[in-house]
């Protein structure tokens, strides 16, 4: 904890001391002892309760080390040039950029991720299929940290406009946040999706709300409410559709779960197999067992830049968002419809996504 502490909290609450007394001296150019006590509090007001990385104080105060530190960097550079300007000067003392730049990005981020995009692949298979299909994939809404229920509404008869085949739910529909009464309102909304063969849904690692102590609503009222709107739970079982498509759903990795080859041991290859799986894990094993398609979510595409690029360069996770083509399997991750602690995105977009499988037998 310790070490955690200092490597989160410590360098901000140095830095911000000596940007906030930089401040103070603007306006009273005396510094003295109180100057610098009053600095270090203030430091450590604004710092400490940004511990918790998941919440929205984080989000404020670590944009706006970064902003002043690029803009220390500036002013070192313009210095070292001998670039002297008695505005700029003083605009840099107030400290004004770097909130000029958080207030800009927080507003960015806003409307990021209320902007939901559609967004179309087309999968191609060798199997053959008595027709193509049209699939809706929609995961991680965390309803309602970003949207209304009108607001769902009208995504729910956008998809529906699509005519798809098939509506997938690709886990952490709700969370942790959400009422009972939200958690309802959530289910009997996406059960108004006209689709030909159903609606399916997998469970997430938020949705049965096991992150704290007092949750509004049980697994089981969960799964009863679920159920009651004609939403088909998939919990490392499967379903034939139309006899053309295996779709296979799995329990999330957070929760116990059977072997993926336990479950397919009875299923014919001649099928196409669709895997619906919350997290992108196990994408190579499932290659080897001859999966045709994978569907994920549950990394939200990286909802903080730089959280998406890192969790690829630094190897976090198999797969963070997009299209793979492995030797069998193709793999498609969601980063998400809505996100997940805060409304905010400054990563990839919000989204839902609409698959057509296509046979080139």
């Amino acid at each position: 904890m310790s070490i955690l502490f200092f490597f989160i909290l410590i360098p901000p609450i140095l830095y911000f001391q000596f940007y906030f007394r930089r401040i103070i001296l603007c306006f009273y150019p005396h510094p003295n002892i109180f100057i610098r006590l009053f600095s270090w509090i203030f430091a450590l007001l604004f710092v400490l309760p940004a511990y918790n990385l998941f919440r929205f104080w984080a989000v404020v105060v670590y944009h706006l080390f970064a902003f002043a530190l690029i803009c220390d960097l500036v002013m070192w550079i313009l210095h070292q040039r001998k670039v002297h300007n008695i505005l700029l000067n003083k605009i840099y003392h107030l400290g004004v950029i770097p909130l000029l730049c958080l207030a800009i990005l927080l507003g960015y981020a806003y409307y990021h991720m209320q902007d939901v995009q559609t967004v179309h692949y087309t999968v191609t298979t060798s199997k053959s299929l008595s027709k193509d299909y049209t699939i809706a994939f929609i995961s991680d809404l965390h309803f309602p940290t970003t949207m209304n229920q009108k607001k769902l509404q009208k995504y729910c008869q956008d998809i529906s406009k699509e005519k798809p085949d098939l509506v997938l739910l690709g886990g952490d529909i709700v969370d942790e946040r959400t009422s009972y009464q939200e958690m309802k309102q959530t289910f009997e909304t996406l059960s108004m999706i006209e689709s030909q063969y159903g609606i399916y849904y997998v469970y997430g690692n938020h949705d049965q709300a096991l992150y704290v102590e007092k949750p509004a609503f049980t697994p089981e009222m969960l799964k009863q409410t679920i159920e009651d709107c004609h939403i088909h739970i998939l919990c490392d079982e499967v379903v034939s559709i139309h006899d053309d498509i295996v779709l296979i759903g799995r329990d999330d990795r957070s929760h116990q779960r059977l072997p993926l080859e336990t479950i397919i041991e009875d299923i014919s290859h001649d099928k196409f197999l669709l895997l619906m799986d919350h997290q992108p894990v196990d994408l190579e094993k499932n290659n080897q067992l001859v999966i045709d398609l994978q569907v994920s979510g549950h990394t939200h595409g990286g909802q903080i830049f730089p959280v998406g690029i890192l969790s690829q360069w630094l190897g976090f996770g198999e797969m963070n968002y997009g299209y793979r083509q492995l030797s069998s399997m193709q793999v498609i991750v969601s980063s998400g419809i809505a996100g997940w602690g805060y409304p905010l995105r400054t990563g990839s977009q919000s989204e839902y996504v609409m698959i057509h499988i296509q046979s080139h037998h």
